[in-house]
C-alpha cells in the first residue's frame, strides 16, 4: 500500500485513459481521482476505429462487434463522446454520457457485384448510470467499485435500417484497484446485456458480452503517466427470429496510453490499441480531454 501522499499524487496525475477493453470507459479511470462531494467532471473524447472484414462496432459502454450479413470489406468509425459525472457524496457518482458516430464502410453490392462505399453520421447513444466506490468490501487493502448504466437511447443500424431504442441495453462492471507506488493496477469484470428488439420486420437478439480487463498505470512524474492495458471479451451469437445467424466470438485487444496533466483540473490523454483476435478492430486511436469544474 502506498502512503497518503503517494495516493494524493496519483489522484492528481493519473487521468482518464480510454483503454482497449474499456476503450470508452472513462468512468473506471475517473474513479481513480480524488473525489469531493458535489464536484463535476467532464470528459470529451474522440475515438477512431479502423478494421478490415465483415464486422462493424459499437464502442460504448464497451467494445462490441456486429455482423448483419452485409459483406463489409473495410470500416472506419469516428466517435465523438462526452461524459459528465456528478459526485453526490464521497462514494456515489451519477453520470450522463452521449456519443455521435460517423460510420464509413466499404462493402460488396451483390446486385452489381461491385465495391461501394457509404458514410453516415448519427446520434449514437445516450446513457445514464451510477458508480459506487466501497469504503470496505471483502478486501480492505483494495479499492473496489461497481457501476451500472442503461441506454436512454441507443441507435442500431442493421441491414441498412436505422432505429433508436430505449432501455434495451444494460452494462454492469466491477473493478478492483491496488496501489503499489509508482504502479497502480486495475482488474475489471463486466457484462453488457441487450434485450430483444424489432428492426426491419425482424426480431433481433444482439450479442451479450462478458469481459475481463487489466490496466497498469506507471507514474513517471507529477505531470506524465503511462498506461498499458489489455482486455478480452466473449460475445454470444446473434439471432434473427430465434435463429442463429453467426457464431459466438472472442475479442481481444492490447493498448498503450500516455497522459499529460496540464493543470490540477485538466489533463490530456492519447491511447492507441490493436486487435489481437480475428474479430477485433485492427487499430484504435483515442484522444481524451478531462476537466474538473
Amino acid at each position: 500500500m502506498v502512503n497518503k501522499s503517494c495516493k494524493k499524487l496519483f489522484f492528481l496525475t493519473t487521468f482518464t485513459i480510454t483503454s482497449g477493453l474499456f476503450a470508452s470507459d472513462v468512468i473506471s479511470i475517473d474513479s481513480l481521482f480524488k473525489k469531493e462531494k458535489q464536484d463535476i467532471r467532464l470528459t470529451t473524447s474522440l475515438d477512431i476505429i479502423n478494421a478490415n472484414g465483415t464486422r462493424t462496432f459499437s464502442t460504448y459502454p464497451i467494445l462490441v462487434s456486429y455482423d448483419d450479413g452485409t459483406l463489409v470489406t473495410e470500416t472506419q468509425q469516428i466517435v465523438l463522446g462526452q461524459t459528465a459525472m456528478y459526485g453526490l457524496n464521497n462514494n456515489l457518482d451519477i453520470f450522463l454520457s452521449y456519443s455521435v458516430l460517423n460510420d464509413r464502410i466499404k462493402y460488396i453490392d451483390f446486385s452489381s457485384n461491385s465495391s461501394k462505399s457509404d458514410s453516415e453520421t448519427t446520434f449514437d447513444s445516450l446513457f445514464i448510470g451510477g458508480n459506487y466506490t466501497f469504503d470496505s468490501l471483502l478486501f480492505d487493502e483494495f479499492q473496489q467499485s461497481v457501476s451500472l448504466q442503461t441506454a436512454l437511447l441507443k441507435n442500431i443500424n442493421y441491414q441498412n435500417e436505422d432505429k433508436n431504442y430505449s432501455l434495451k441495453d444494460y452494462n454492469l462492471k466491477y473493478s478492483v484497484k491496488s496501489f503499489s507506488d509508482p504502479l497502480i493496477t486495475i482488474l475489471s469484470l463486466g457484462t453488457n446485456q441487450t434485450l430483444k428488439r424489432d428492426i426491419n420486420h425482424t426480431n433481433l437478439d444482439l450479442p451479450n458480452s462478458y469481459m475481463v480487463g487489466l490496466d497498469l498505470f506507471l507514474i513517471l512524474n507529477p505531470n506524465i503517466s503511462l498506461n498499458l492495458n489489455t482486455e478480452h471479451s466473449y460475445q454470444t451469437s446473434m439471432k434473427e427470429d430465434g435463429k442463429k445467424v453467426n457464431n459466438s466470438t472472442i475479442m481481444s485487444t492490447m493498448g498503450f496510453g500516455i497522459t499529460y496533466n496540464m493543470s490540477e483540473n485538466n489533463a490530456l490523454t492519447l491511447n492507441s490499441s490493436v486487435g489481437t483476435s480475428t474479430n477485433a478492430p485492427d487499430s484504435r486511436l483515442t484522444f481524451s480531454l478531462w476537466h474538473k469544474f
